[in-house]
């Protein structure tokens, strides 16, 4: 495990207790895109908000798999770039449901997916366990599904906010290699 992942790890784990005991703290620190004017902290703290234990698992183990080879790829201060700037996407794409309330990481989680799949496109991951399927068509499929429930307003989860993780994540991805120490010397080196 490195460094960031861990934090993050127990940071969601300390929310998720928060909110499992304290009543409405849910409520007061998950991201209604309608009232984002009134509670300005929500575009945050709406990343470490679960709706339930299952779904904090997928998130986490979610990000106990990918992130450590991305943060050690990337360094922590870009991984947490890459985290932050994913989940501030999800939230902004959850415009498109301004009368929702938005919890959970999947947005961060989804564009550290993104950074892993561009890096290590073919790295296989196996589903169950058993199913072998390469990074970038796992990304292509979540992507699909995403767009899809958005298309059709599937069924209570987050599909804008997943969008906007995979847009922040590519877009940070894209940024930072722009931007990197090694692009700068590339260019000045031709």
């Amino acid at each position: 495990m490195t460094p960031w992942v861990t934090r993050l790890i127990f940071a969601n784990a300390a929310v998720f207790l928060l909110t499992s005991t304290v009543p409405g703290a849910e409520q007061f620190l998950g991201l209604g895109p309608a009232g984002v004017l009134l509670r300005p902290w929500t575009p945050i703290t709406y990343m470490f908000v679960h709706a339930g234990f299952m779904h904090i698992l997928f998130n986490m183990v979610g990000l106990f798999f990918f992130g450590p080879r991305l943060e050690a790829r990337l360094g922590g201060r870009r991984f947490l770039g890459l985290y932050f700037t994913s989940g501030l996407a999800g939230a902004a794409a959850s415009v498109m449901t301004p009368n929702a309330l938005i919890v959970g990481a999947s947005g961060a989680i989804f564009g550290v997916l993104y950074g892993f799949a561009h890096y290590w496109p073919r790295e296989k991951v196996y589903i169950w366990g058993v199913l072998p399927v390469e990074m970038w068509l796992l990304v292509a499929g979540y992507t699909a599904f995403s767009l899809f429930g958005a298309m059709t307003g599937g069924g209570g989860i987050a599909h804008f906010a997943h969008l906007g993780g995979f847009v922040g994540g590519f877009l940070f991805i894209r940024i930072a290699e722009r931007y990197s120490p090694a692009a700068r010397f590339k260019a000045r080196a031709a």
